[in-house]
């Protein structure tokens, strides 16, 4: 009976230990997972969803130009006789060349620019202000879209849609304009942020929402005192460099002025362009003073990280604004941060589960874990193996019916042997 409790104390002992170990394992792997989960939680997808780059920057710009003709520029206009006498002059010469020429708001258009590209040399900075407003929010526009009916066939609006798509981009021309005036800085410093934002809007023709002449205006604007126009130049800037990964456009649309000349005479670039990065981040960084742009210039900043970072983890980024192979000094500092995360949580998660063995929690834990997880099946399935092969004793239950049976067999295998030394005996 000694024996038999000995035996039974070491199979138990036997069984925790590996209980013990199962779990260290179970927990290992854990670790190994979470590990690996939290690593592939990068940031670069804090910016997803947030901003969607040119677009909504150019949809902000439209209602920005609008609202500032109509509640500053036009009921300035209207106290003024000489401006309200060119005003009407320009549109009745404007809708004479457009009837000669058969009607419709393209004529009608292409008649607004022609009188704008032909009067240009004469026409003074309130001039251009005014008519550029005429055209964005004004009666200019109103005529443009009278011109423009409902055409059977097409989906509703579409020839309106047209048309002020059309009035926007003279609009854009002209104010773009009377921003560069020498006027402009003195008497209205308000007009360069408002080419600006009409250029952002709807860039006048060959131009792009992204290309120079934007970021241009917006950085001038800046530069005389608002913030806005340094904040929409960083933007401009960040979904160029960011290309597909914020806006589409901004990957296959945007102009870099390379040849020094005319925009619509520059080379498309990939996105990825490390200067534009670095610009942006100059224009961000400036504005974390600010009390109305530092979050938004934070934000931007966090951004314009995660899209480097893109670029460099990407299969078209090499790290230096091109499109190649990874950078390797990036992957394996990825690595070796990987590598160290994982080690130090698992090791954590080892050192815990020591520390609480033999407390009641980790007693619980440690048995839900062993038989949750499979690990009792497991050890149960080979101790049974090595007991149907005789290399370990079969575990008995104090008292039960195996146990009585065993014994039986025992005794009955006694008495057989004794039986037959009795017999060898003389």
């Amino acid at each position: 009976r000694a024996s038999r409790r000995l035996r039974a104390m070491s199979v138990a002992r036997g069984a925790r230990a590996s209980r013990g170990l199962a779990m260290l394992v179970t927990l290992g792997f854990v670790a190994l997972f979470v590990s690996a989960t939290a690593a592939d939680a990068s940031p670069r997808k804090a910016h997803q969803g947030r901003w969607l780059g040119l677009t909504a920057l150019g949809e902000a710009a439209c209602g920005e130009t609008d609202a500032f003709c109509e509640t500053t520029v036009l009921p300035a206009l209207r106290e003024d006789p000489e401006l309200v006498f060119f005003l009407a002059d320009v549109r009745a010469a404007a809708k004479k060349n457009a009837a000669r020429n058969g009607g419709g708001f393209q004529e009608l258009a292409d008649a607004y620019r022609a009188n704008v590209t032909r009067q240009v040399p004469r026409l003074r900075f309130p001039e251009l202000l005014a008519l550029g407003c005429c055209l964005s929010a004004g009666e200019c526009l109103d005529d443009i879209l009278g011109e423009a009916p409902a055409i059977l066939g097409e989906a509703p609006g579409a020839s309106q849609i047209d048309a002020l798509d059309a009035s926007r981009a003279l609009a854009a021309q002209t104010l773009s304009l009377a921003a560069d005036a020498p006027e402009a800085a003195t008497k209205m410093p308000a007009a360069t942020l408002l080419g600006a934002n009409a250029n952002a809007c709807r860039p006048p023709f060959d131009q792009t929402r992204c290309g120079a002449t934007v970021v241009a205006l917006y950085r001038r604007a800046g530069n005389q005192g608002f913030e806005i126009g340094a904040m929409r130049a960083g933007e401009v800037l960040l979904a160029r460099f960011a290309g597909k990964f914020v806006d589409g456009t901004s990957e296959h649309l945007c102009f870099r002025n390379t040849t020094g000349g005319d925009e619509t005479k520059s080379s498309k670039t990939p996105a990825g362009d490390l200067a534009d990065a670095a610009a942006a981040r100059a224009l961000f960084k400036g504005l974390l003073v600010s009390s109305d742009f530092d979050k938004r210039a934070l934000l931007r900043l966090k951004e314009l990280s995660a899209v480097e970072e893109r670029w460099l983890t990407s299969r078209d980024g090499s790290g230096s604004g091109g499109h190649g192979n990874k950078d390797a000094a990036y992957v394996l500092a990825g690595v070796l941060v990987d590598g160290a995360v994982r080690f130090v949580l698992v090791t954590f998660l080892f050192v815990a589960a020591y520390a609480f063995r033999n407390t009641r929690l980790g007693q619980s834990t440690r048995a839900f874990v062993w038989y949750r997880s499979g690990c009792a099946h497991v050890a149960n399935s080979v101790r049974k193996t090595k007991e149907a092969f005789g290399l370990v004793p079969h575990r008995r239950v104090n008292g039960g019916r195996a146990e009585r049976k065993h014994e039986a067999k025992k005794l009955a295998k006694q008495i057989v042997k004794d039986a037959k030394k009795a017999k060898k005996q003389p």
